[in-house]
């Protein structure tokens, strides 16, 4: 089956129902939705402890004292992240 979807960005209702139209289109013909990547895959609880955690290694890394390390930088935000990504991916809770 070939489908041909307006998009017209002059129609904000009709916006929103080409995306739900092309979401069910992709659940019923690639077993996947389209906006999966944007839903939340962890409760408040959980995002609640990733926040303790980040804090805690930011204590940690203040209380060390190194004059290189910037807990609140980019860098450091980044190697939490990818932490917390890993344990996602491995199927791992908080």
């Amino acid at each position: 089956m070939k489908m041909v979807i307006v998009f017209d960005t002059d129609d904000r209702q009709g916006m929103t129902n080409t995306v739900h139209i092309v979401d069910k289109l992709a659940a019923e013909y690639l077993n996947k939705n389209v906006d999966e990547r944007y839903k939340r895959t962890f409760s408040k609880i959980e995002f609640i402890k990733m926040l303790r955690s980040f804090a805690i290694n930011v204590k940690n890394e203040i209380e060390k004292g190194d004059e290189g390390a910037d807990p609140i930088g980019l860098r450091f935000s980044k190697i939490f992240s990818e932490e917390v990504w890993d344990r996602k991916e491995g199927g791992e809770r908080y």
